[in-house]
């Protein structure tokens, strides 16, 4: 009779260990997919998408800095999108950039709505679309992407071609203009 319980204790572990064991992996599997659910989830959020807009523009300043090609970032109202191009066939229309110069694209939606843009030298546009071009020694023009969340809270993606950065800051922000000759005294 002990010899009976003992295999009996004995398989009754086994079998509570192989239990855990499977929940275990169960655990494991459903810790990885709300993760990359998460992951995902948070690319889709609107600080996904604004942090990807910023590192477009990092990106197209460092790598025309790096290879002194020149870049164009295009914020484009009419399709509510933006993407950065390579320059290769010389400064076109949005609707004729050719397919191979494109690098990146991107759009905006309920939760990454886009409001208006407006340039450093106080042009703005929320209709046509808006182009920062880069090259080797930095953008042609600075500016301010204002861009508003899911609840219509707004933000400013600002290119300061002065310091060579590009950041998100929450509101409506002032954009720092280069001094004209006049402020210089010339």
């Amino acid at each position: 009779m002990k010899h009976y319980q003992r295999q009996n204790a004995v398989r009754f572990g086994a079998v509570l260990a192989e239990v855990v064991m499977v929940l275990l992996i169960i655990s494991l599997f459903t810790t990885i997919a709300m993760i990359n659910l998460s992951g995902a989830l948070a690319v889709d959020s609107f600080k996904g998408r604004a942090d990807d807009l910023v590192k477009l523009f990092q990106m197209a300043e460092t790598g025309a800095a790096q290879t002194g090609k020149r870049y164009e970032i295009v914020i484009d109202f009419t399709n509510n999108g933006y993407l950065l191009r390579e320059i290769m066939t010389g400064l076109v229309a949005v609707e004729d950039i050719l397919d191979e110069e494109i690098r990146s694209i991107g759009e905006f939606n309920d939760r990454f709505q886009l409001s208006y843009v407006m340039f450093d030298d106080g042009q703005s546009t929320n209709e046509a679309p808006a182009l920062f071009r880069v090259g080797k020694t930095g953008w042609q023009y600075g500016g301010k992407i204002v861009v508003a969340d899911e609840n219509g809270k707004l933000y400013s993606i600002i290119v300061n071609r002065l310091s060579r950065k590009t950041d998100i800051v929450e509101g409506d922000a002032v954009i720092p203009t280069p001094r004209t000759e006049d402020e210089m005294g010339f």
